[in-house]
């Protein structure tokens, strides 16, 4: 029997089994934290202001529901002799931290929930002792509270925190108001997922696994050639600083990927390959980009908070001084390839390369392209609230730099997240710039040759 997405049924674990096999995607993680021990743990996280009468009770009921209904939410990893091994806890919820700054000058709220979070921010988590899990609600004023989650990376991706708002616009309301939330039973848990992946066939493994080791022989790191003295380890904060594109551009971008059957995240990342190999002066490196992975196609997993995403690493080639539209039939070429062989783990491709890995330095590539398609509203609505986001400075990021393209009201914001310890406010400027500058020079004419369009003004 097939699930309507083609493949075949999920082979769930046997009921017997108390210790689960991680999935390639945790055991990267597991080994990236356990190889270097002490510092900040990778970790994804939710950050909701609420403006209006909160019910503080029923929202950390909430919290616990979410927490009791995702095993993987109380899973600890535990090293035994033959490797690390998934425990899940019992369903007890999560210990809610409850901060009243109220006591405060009104003035002097804000600014210290912002120290108080950013602080619990810069975690280092122990797998296999934990919580992997922490939460803390705020309280600013009667009507004002700010509520954050941080999980650990390896127990959760982006998605997730789609999945858990989602959740908790069920289950708040129905809590408040004393009636059984309506969420539907989830017929497998994370733990089935990975349980599946340690039996699954592996000839399509092996297939993509060769694809990658071909596609990525005797790739280069990318080194900007404004770039500071790389530091030994990564342990810099990051910075962002971001600019609008306007509509008449970002319809301009679209036409041209009409022209060249590309869509405008294929221009967008043509046009990046073009930027960087300006600032480095290299034209063969790769660019990450993220990926859904293996699983969240399916339709019993995609409403699953769990370690799905995965990443790719896409290699640019701008040798022979290409014309834009040349390198854009390029990158339509290798994106298209590369989907093609995108649920291999990135951690299981590194490995291929069988290349050394280098502190401070991510391995395959250090730049990032993560594209939105369309402007993703609040996933969270909540009755009697007004759900706000509430920005904190951001930690240290893998990569040296990562680059967002999202849809808004005024244009397509891009935004440059970049690495303090290794990049200069200054050089990011003229990065984000330079970047708005080539697609403009790529759109008005596109058979200009590479040379041509990063010219100095």
């Amino acid at each position: 029997m097939f699930d309507v997405t083609g493949e075949p049924p999920l082979n769930v674990r046997p009921s017997h089994l108390v210790e689960l096999p991680l999935t390639p995607l945790q055991a990267r993680w597991w080994l990236l934290c356990t190889s270097y021990p002490g510092g900040m743990s990778p970790l994804v996280d939710l950050v909701h202001r609420f403006r209006g009468p909160l019910d503080a009770d029923a929202w950390a009921r909430a919290v616990d529901a979410v927490v009791n209904r995702h095993e993987i939410l109380r899973t600890l990893f535990v090293a035994r002799p033959d490797g690390p091994v998934q425990v899940v806890g019992p369903a007890n919820g999560v210990a809610m931290e409850v901060l009243d700054l109220r006591d405060l000058p009104a003035e002097q709220r804000e600014q210290r929930a912002r120290e108080l979070l950013d602080e619990r921010r810069t975690l280092s988590l122990d797998l296999q002792t934990g919580p992997l899990v922490h939460t803390s609600l705020l309280r600013l004023a009667d009507d004002d509270h700010v509520w954050r989650m941080t999980i650990h990376h390896i127990l959760a991706d982006g998605a997730s925190l789609g999945v858990i708002d989602r959740e908790l616009g069920v289950l708040y309301p129905a809590l408040a108001a004393g009636v059984p939330p309506e969420l539907p039973e989830l017929p497998v848990q994370y733990g089935d997922f990975a349980w599946s992946q340690s039996v699954a066939d592996t000839e399509k493994e092996d297939e993509d696994r060769e694809y990658w080791r071909e596609q990525l022989a005797g790739l280069a790191p990318l080194e900007l050639l404004d770039a500071l003295p790389r530091p030994a380890t990564k342990g810099a904060p990051a910075a962002q600083l971001a600019r609008v594109l306007d509509p008449e551009l970002v319809w301009q971008v679209e036409e041209l990927g009409r022209s060249a059957r590309c869509t405008r995240f294929m221009v967008l990342l043509a046009a990046l390959h073009v930027l960087l190999f300006k600032a480095s002066g290299r034209d063969d490196f790769a660019i990450g980009i993220p990926v859904a992975g293996v699983g969240r196609t399916r339709p019993e997993l995609a409403r699953l908070v769990g370690l799905f995403n995965n990443a790719l690493a896409l290699r640019g080639d701008l040798s022979g001084d290409p014309t834009f539209r040349q390198v854009l039939a390029r990158t339509r070429e290798t994106v298209i390839d590369a989907l093609d062989h995108q649920d291999l783990p990135w951690g299981q491709v590194v490995a291929a390369l069988d290349e050394p890995a280098q502190p401070g330095r991510a391995q395959g590539f250090q730049a990032m392209f993560l594209h939105e398609e369309v402007e993703v509203a609040s996933r969270l609505t909540l009755p009697g609230l007004r759900v706000e986001d509430f920005p904190l400075a951001i930690p240290k990021v893998l990569h040296d730099l990562m680059v967002y393209a999202r849809p808004g009201p005024a244009g397509l914001s891009t935004t440059f997240v970049y690495d303090t310890g290794l990049l200069a406010h200054d050089t990011v400027a003229g990065l984000a710039d330079g970047y708005e500058r080539l697609l403009r020079a790529a759109v008005d004419d596109p058979d200009l040759p590479v040379s041509e369009l990063v010219k100095e003004d």
